[in-house]
Protein backbone atom coordinates (compact mmCIF):
# COMPACT_ATOMS: atom_id res chain seq x y z
CA UNK A 1 0.00 0.00 0.00
CA UNK A 2 1.21 3.23 -0.70
CA UNK A 3 3.53 5.41 1.69
CA UNK A 4 5.48 7.36 -0.64
CA UNK A 5 5.30 10.83 -0.43
CA UNK A 6 3.88 11.93 -3.84
CA UNK A 7 2.25 8.75 -5.04
CA UNK A 8 -1.41 8.73 -6.38
CA UNK A 9 -3.33 7.56 -3.47
CA UNK A 10 -6.10 4.92 -4.63
CA UNK A 11 -9.26 5.27 -2.38
CA UNK A 12 -12.97 3.69 -2.25
CA UNK A 13 -15.93 4.75 -0.62
CA UNK A 14 -17.51 2.56 1.43
CA UNK A 15 -21.57 3.69 1.72
CA UNK A 16 -23.06 5.82 -1.09
CA UNK A 17 -25.84 7.35 1.11
CA UNK A 18 -26.71 12.03 0.83
CA UNK A 19 -23.53 12.60 2.42
CA UNK A 20 -21.00 10.65 0.35
CA UNK A 21 -22.93 11.52 -2.79
CA UNK A 22 -23.17 15.77 -1.39
CA UNK A 23 -18.95 15.59 -0.14
CA UNK A 24 -16.98 12.12 -0.05
CA UNK A 25 -17.67 11.05 -3.68
CA UNK A 26 -17.29 14.85 -5.38
CA UNK A 27 -14.67 16.04 -3.24
CA UNK A 28 -12.06 12.87 -3.66
CA UNK A 29 -13.33 12.52 -7.19
CA UNK A 30 -11.45 15.77 -7.97
CA UNK A 31 -8.65 15.68 -5.58
CA UNK A 32 -5.39 15.85 -6.81
CA UNK A 33 -3.27 13.01 -6.19
CA UNK A 34 -6.08 10.96 -5.57
CA UNK A 35 -7.90 8.35 -7.83
CA UNK A 36 -11.43 7.48 -6.60
CA UNK A 37 -11.28 3.78 -8.00
CA UNK A 38 -14.93 2.70 -6.89
CA UNK A 39 -17.32 2.44 -3.94
CA UNK A 40 -19.94 -0.02 -2.31
CA UNK A 41 -23.33 -0.29 -1.24
CA UNK A 42 -25.60 -2.63 -0.91
CA UNK A 43 -28.70 -0.52 -1.29
CA UNK A 44 -29.64 -0.56 -5.12
CA UNK A 45 -30.93 3.43 -5.41
CA UNK A 46 -28.06 3.88 -3.46
CA UNK A 47 -25.92 2.53 -5.85
CA UNK A 48 -27.59 3.74 -9.16
CA UNK A 49 -27.25 7.30 -7.89
CA UNK A 50 -23.58 6.45 -7.15
CA UNK A 51 -23.48 5.59 -10.48
CA UNK A 52 -24.70 8.47 -12.18
CA UNK A 53 -22.01 10.46 -11.00
CA UNK A 54 -19.45 8.27 -12.56
CA UNK A 55 -18.55 6.20 -10.19
CA UNK A 56 -18.21 2.31 -10.21
CA UNK A 57 -20.23 0.87 -7.34
CA UNK A 58 -20.22 -2.87 -6.15
CA UNK A 59 -22.72 -4.22 -4.10
CA UNK A 60 -20.75 -5.18 -0.85
CA UNK A 61 -18.36 -3.90 1.01
CA UNK A 62 -16.22 -7.50 0.65
CA UNK A 63 -16.28 -7.10 -3.45
CA UNK A 64 -14.39 -3.49 -3.19
CA UNK A 65 -11.99 -4.21 -0.30
CA UNK A 66 -11.07 -7.40 -2.94
CA UNK A 67 -9.37 -5.02 -5.44
CA UNK A 68 -5.81 -4.94 -6.03
CA UNK A 69 -6.11 -1.11 -6.74
CA UNK A 70 -6.95 0.35 -3.64
CA UNK A 71 -4.81 1.66 -0.88
CA UNK A 72 -7.85 3.04 1.47
CA UNK A 73 -11.23 3.23 1.89
CA UNK A 74 -12.97 6.14 3.19
CA UNK A 75 -16.12 4.77 5.39
CA UNK A 76 -19.51 6.96 5.56
CA UNK A 77 -22.11 3.68 6.16
CA UNK A 78 -24.70 4.31 8.77
CA UNK A 79 -22.82 4.09 12.32
CA UNK A 80 -24.00 0.64 13.25
CA UNK A 81 -21.48 -0.81 11.19
CA UNK A 82 -18.80 1.87 11.31
CA UNK A 83 -16.65 -1.19 13.03
CA UNK A 84 -17.27 -3.48 11.08
CA UNK A 85 -16.03 -2.16 7.97
CA UNK A 86 -13.52 -0.42 9.73
CA UNK A 87 -11.95 -4.13 11.06
CA UNK A 88 -12.51 -5.34 7.81
CA UNK A 89 -10.33 -2.84 6.10
CA UNK A 90 -7.94 -3.10 8.36
CA UNK A 91 -7.64 -6.99 8.06
CA UNK A 92 -6.87 -6.38 4.56
CA UNK A 93 -4.17 -4.00 4.88
CA UNK A 94 -6.22 -0.56 3.88
CA UNK A 95 -5.95 2.40 5.36
CA UNK A 96 -9.20 4.17 6.54
CA UNK A 97 -10.97 7.28 7.29
CA UNK A 98 -14.23 6.62 9.36
CA UNK A 99 -16.56 9.39 9.67
CA UNK A 100 -17.60 10.08 12.95
CA UNK A 101 -18.55 8.52 15.44
CA UNK A 102 -15.76 5.88 15.39
CA UNK A 103 -18.47 3.04 16.81
CA UNK A 104 -21.10 2.17 18.81
CA UNK A 105 -20.20 0.59 21.59
CA UNK A 106 -17.11 1.71 23.54
CA UNK A 107 -15.79 -2.31 23.00
CA UNK A 108 -15.81 -1.93 19.58
CA UNK A 109 -14.39 1.40 19.20
CA UNK A 110 -11.05 -0.09 21.10
CA UNK A 111 -11.23 -3.10 18.92
CA UNK A 112 -11.19 -1.13 15.58
CA UNK A 113 -8.11 0.90 17.41
CA UNK A 114 -6.07 -2.72 18.18
CA UNK A 115 -6.86 -3.83 14.44
CA UNK A 116 -5.49 -1.13 12.61
CA UNK A 117 -2.64 -1.23 15.58
CA UNK A 118 -2.12 -5.29 15.14
CA UNK A 119 -2.75 -4.23 11.17
CA UNK A 120 -0.35 -1.78 10.73
CA UNK A 121 -2.51 0.71 8.69
CA UNK A 122 -3.23 4.36 9.08
CA UNK A 123 -6.48 5.70 10.09
CA UNK A 124 -8.29 8.66 11.26
CA UNK A 125 -11.95 9.60 11.91
CA UNK A 126 -14.01 11.73 10.34
CA UNK A 127 -14.55 14.97 12.96
CA UNK A 128 -14.19 17.74 10.29
CA UNK A 129 -15.35 20.68 12.04
CA UNK A 130 -11.82 20.59 13.39
CA UNK A 131 -10.74 22.45 9.61
CA UNK A 132 -13.26 24.78 9.49
CA UNK A 133 -11.25 28.08 9.39
CA UNK A 134 -13.50 29.76 11.80
CA UNK A 135 -12.75 26.97 14.31
CA UNK A 136 -9.03 26.85 13.35
CA UNK A 137 -9.11 30.76 14.31
CA UNK A 138 -11.23 30.20 17.55
CA UNK A 139 -9.09 27.54 19.07
CA UNK A 140 -6.08 30.06 18.10
CA UNK A 141 -7.62 33.12 20.00
CA UNK A 142 -7.99 30.74 23.15
CA UNK A 143 -4.92 29.15 23.11
CA UNK A 144 -3.22 32.53 23.17
CA UNK A 145 -5.63 33.98 26.26
CA UNK A 146 -7.74 36.02 24.24
CA UNK A 147 -10.47 35.55 26.91
CA UNK A 148 -8.79 34.42 29.81
CA UNK A 149 -9.23 31.30 31.55
CA UNK A 150 -12.04 29.58 30.52
CA UNK A 151 -14.66 28.74 33.21
CA UNK A 152 -18.02 27.90 31.63
CA UNK A 153 -18.99 26.48 27.75
CA UNK A 154 -22.50 26.63 26.47
CA UNK A 155 -23.32 24.69 23.38
CA UNK A 156 -26.18 23.55 21.82
CA UNK A 157 -26.81 21.32 18.44
CA UNK A 158 -30.22 20.92 17.35
CA UNK A 159 -31.18 19.81 14.06
CA UNK A 160 -34.61 19.59 13.16
CA UNK A 161 -36.22 16.02 11.51
CA UNK A 162 -39.71 16.38 10.11
CA UNK A 163 -41.94 13.49 11.31
CA UNK A 164 -42.01 9.87 9.83
CA UNK A 165 -38.88 11.13 7.79
CA UNK A 166 -35.98 9.89 9.87
CA UNK A 167 -33.70 7.82 7.91
CA UNK A 168 -34.14 4.43 9.53
CA UNK A 169 -31.52 3.80 11.42
CA UNK A 170 -30.96 7.06 13.00
CA UNK A 171 -34.04 6.28 14.89
CA UNK A 172 -32.76 3.38 17.33
CA UNK A 173 -29.83 3.61 19.32
CA UNK A 174 -28.64 -0.18 18.71
CA UNK A 175 -27.83 0.75 14.82
CA UNK A 176 -26.30 4.17 15.92
CA UNK A 177 -29.25 6.46 16.17
CA UNK A 178 -29.69 8.69 19.08
CA UNK A 179 -28.89 12.28 19.30
CA UNK A 180 -25.46 12.10 21.32
CA UNK A 181 -23.64 9.63 18.67
CA UNK A 182 -25.07 11.70 16.06
CA UNK A 183 -24.62 15.39 17.13
CA UNK A 184 -22.86 16.19 20.24
CA UNK A 185 -20.25 13.88 19.30
CA UNK A 186 -19.17 16.70 17.16
CA UNK A 187 -19.28 18.92 20.34
CA UNK A 188 -17.70 16.41 22.23
CA UNK A 189 -14.76 16.11 20.08
CA UNK A 190 -14.56 19.92 19.32
CA UNK A 191 -14.58 20.45 23.80
CA UNK A 192 -11.98 17.81 23.36
CA UNK A 193 -9.55 20.16 20.73
CA UNK A 194 -10.61 23.76 21.29
CA UNK A 195 -9.47 23.37 25.41
CA UNK A 196 -6.95 21.23 24.77
CA UNK A 197 -8.04 19.44 27.62
CA UNK A 198 -10.28 16.30 28.83
CA UNK A 199 -13.82 15.62 30.50
CA UNK A 200 -13.73 13.67 33.58
CA UNK A 201 -17.25 14.01 34.72
CA UNK A 202 -20.63 13.73 32.73
CA UNK A 203 -24.08 14.38 33.82
CA UNK A 204 -27.05 13.65 31.73
CA UNK A 205 -30.83 13.61 30.96
CA UNK A 206 -32.15 12.13 27.74
CA UNK A 207 -36.08 11.92 26.37
CA UNK A 208 -37.47 10.33 23.03
CA UNK A 209 -40.24 11.89 21.28
CA UNK A 210 -40.32 10.78 17.87
CA UNK A 211 -37.24 9.02 17.45
CA UNK A 212 -35.22 7.33 20.56
CA UNK A 213 -33.17 9.44 22.27
CA UNK A 214 -34.07 11.88 20.32
CA UNK A 215 -32.93 15.06 22.82
CA UNK A 216 -30.24 15.45 25.93
CA UNK A 217 -28.94 17.64 27.73
CA UNK A 218 -25.33 17.20 29.05
CA UNK A 219 -23.12 18.92 31.74
CA UNK A 220 -19.87 18.21 32.04
CA UNK A 221 -16.51 18.78 34.07
CA UNK A 222 -13.09 19.28 32.24
CA UNK A 223 -9.82 18.25 33.88
CA UNK A 224 -9.19 21.71 33.90
CA UNK A 225 -11.90 22.89 35.59
CA UNK A 226 -14.05 24.14 33.14
CA UNK A 227 -17.83 23.59 33.96
CA UNK A 228 -19.72 22.58 30.37
CA UNK A 229 -23.81 23.00 29.54
CA UNK A 230 -24.90 21.22 26.23
CA UNK A 231 -28.42 20.85 24.71
CA UNK A 232 -28.76 18.36 21.68
CA UNK A 233 -32.02 17.85 19.88
CA UNK A 234 -33.46 16.45 16.94
CA UNK A 235 -36.76 18.44 17.74
CA UNK A 236 -35.41 21.94 18.29
CA UNK A 237 -34.96 24.48 16.00
CA UNK A 238 -31.50 24.92 14.08
CA UNK A 239 -29.05 25.83 16.12
CA UNK A 240 -25.05 24.79 16.34
CA UNK A 241 -22.53 26.92 18.34
CA UNK A 242 -20.29 26.72 21.23
CA UNK A 243 -19.67 29.96 23.54
CA UNK A 244 -16.39 29.92 25.38
CA UNK A 245 -16.97 32.23 28.78
CA UNK A 246 -13.46 33.12 30.10
CA UNK A 247 -12.28 35.47 32.89
CA UNK A 248 -12.01 38.10 30.14
CA UNK A 249 -14.94 37.87 28.07
CA UNK A 250 -16.74 35.34 25.94
CA UNK A 251 -15.74 33.80 22.35
CA UNK A 252 -19.05 32.44 20.53
CA UNK A 253 -18.02 30.28 17.52
CA UNK A 254 -21.47 29.86 15.62
CA UNK A 255 -21.99 27.09 12.66
CA UNK A 256 -24.62 29.48 11.16
CA UNK A 257 -22.32 32.75 10.98
CA UNK A 258 -19.41 33.47 8.50
CA UNK A 259 -17.63 35.27 11.59
CA UNK A 260 -16.98 34.68 15.88
CA UNK A 261 -18.57 36.57 18.38
CA UNK A 262 -16.44 38.27 20.76
CA UNK A 263 -17.07 40.39 23.66
CA UNK A 264 -15.46 42.08 26.41
CA UNK A 265 -15.83 43.95 29.24
CA UNK A 266 -15.83 47.87 28.73
CA UNK A 267 -12.94 50.36 29.35
CA UNK A 268 -15.03 52.27 30.92
CA UNK A 269 -18.14 51.51 33.27
CA UNK A 270 -20.66 48.53 33.35
CA UNK A 271 -21.36 46.24 30.52
CA UNK A 272 -19.57 44.27 27.76
CA UNK A 273 -19.05 45.47 24.37
CA UNK A 274 -18.10 43.56 20.47
CA UNK A 275 -14.16 42.99 20.54
CA UNK A 276 -12.73 43.42 17.07
CA UNK A 277 -11.35 39.92 15.49
CA UNK A 278 -9.24 40.39 12.49
CA UNK A 279 -10.16 37.95 9.79
CA UNK A 280 -7.49 35.70 8.81
CA UNK A 281 -6.78 34.90 5.57
CA UNK A 282 -8.08 31.42 5.45
CA UNK A 283 -11.37 32.97 7.04
CA UNK A 284 -11.29 35.93 4.55
CA UNK A 285 -10.64 32.99 1.68
CA UNK A 286 -13.75 30.94 2.75
CA UNK A 287 -15.89 33.62 3.32
CA UNK A 288 -15.49 34.92 -0.59
CA UNK A 289 -15.52 31.59 -2.19
CA UNK A 290 -17.75 29.72 -0.31
CA UNK A 291 -20.88 30.74 -2.33
CA UNK A 292 -19.10 29.23 -5.43
CA UNK A 293 -18.50 26.02 -4.46
CA UNK A 294 -20.69 22.73 -4.27
CA UNK A 295 -20.03 21.60 -1.40
CA UNK A 296 -20.14 24.94 1.02
CA UNK A 297 -18.92 23.11 3.91
CA UNK A 298 -14.68 23.64 3.81
CA UNK A 299 -13.88 21.16 6.64
CA UNK A 300 -15.04 17.74 4.48
CA UNK A 301 -12.03 18.27 1.69
CA UNK A 302 -9.88 19.71 4.42
CA UNK A 303 -10.17 16.80 6.16
CA UNK A 304 -10.10 14.15 3.65
CA UNK A 305 -6.78 15.67 1.99
CA UNK A 306 -5.55 15.60 5.06
CA UNK A 307 -6.13 11.71 5.56
CA UNK A 308 -4.36 11.71 1.88
CA UNK A 309 -1.19 13.42 3.59
CA UNK A 310 -1.47 11.24 6.75
CA UNK A 311 -1.75 8.07 4.33
CA UNK A 312 1.35 9.45 2.42
CA UNK A 313 3.42 9.70 5.96
CA UNK A 314 3.31 13.45 5.36
CA UNK A 315 1.80 15.82 8.63
CA UNK A 316 -1.97 15.34 8.95
CA UNK A 317 -2.42 18.81 11.10
CA UNK A 318 -5.77 18.16 13.49
CA UNK A 319 -6.81 15.16 12.00
CA UNK A 320 -8.57 13.17 14.92
CA UNK A 321 -7.10 9.82 15.82
CA UNK A 322 -8.63 6.58 16.29
CA UNK A 323 -7.82 7.31 19.83
CA UNK A 324 -9.71 10.99 19.53
CA UNK A 325 -12.73 8.39 18.41
CA UNK A 326 -11.98 6.34 21.49
CA UNK A 327 -12.72 8.62 24.03
CA UNK A 328 -15.69 10.55 22.07
CA UNK A 329 -17.66 7.12 22.53
CA UNK A 330 -16.11 6.67 26.00
CA UNK A 331 -17.91 9.97 26.66
CA UNK A 332 -21.09 9.18 25.08
CA UNK A 333 -21.36 5.84 26.79
CA UNK A 334 -20.66 8.12 30.17
CA UNK A 335 -23.90 10.07 29.39
CA UNK A 336 -25.84 7.27 28.49
CA UNK A 337 -24.81 5.47 31.88
CA UNK A 338 -25.74 8.72 33.98
CA UNK A 339 -29.16 9.84 31.91
CA UNK A 340 -29.97 5.75 33.00
CA UNK A 341 -28.39 5.63 36.62
CA UNK A 342 -29.59 9.44 37.08
CA UNK A 343 -25.85 10.22 38.77
CA UNK A 344 -22.61 12.00 37.32
CA UNK A 345 -20.27 9.54 35.58
CA UNK A 346 -16.89 10.08 36.14
CA UNK A 347 -14.15 9.45 33.46
CA UNK A 348 -10.21 8.63 33.90
CA UNK A 349 -8.28 11.00 31.97
CA UNK A 350 -6.75 9.15 29.19
CA UNK A 351 -3.18 7.23 29.84
CA UNK A 352 -0.28 10.03 28.49
CA UNK A 353 1.22 7.39 25.56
Amino acid sequence: MTGRPGSTVRVGVLGCGEIARYAHLRLLGRMPGVALVAAADPDPEARRRAEAMGVPVHATAEELLEREDLDAVVICAPTGVHADLARAAARTGRHFFVEKPLATTLEDARSVEAEARRAGVRAAVGFNRRFHPLCRQARDLLARGTIGRVRTVVTASCEPAAPGRTTSWRGSRASGGGVLLDLASHHLDLLRWFLDDEVVEVSASLSSDEAEDDSARLELTMEGGAKVHGAFSFRGGYADFLEFIGEEGSLRVDRHRPALDLRRRRRRGYGIRRGWIVPTPDVVNWRTTRVFRRVREPSYGRSLRAFVERVRGRPSGPLATLADGVRNVEIVVAAETSAREGRPVSIAPPAED
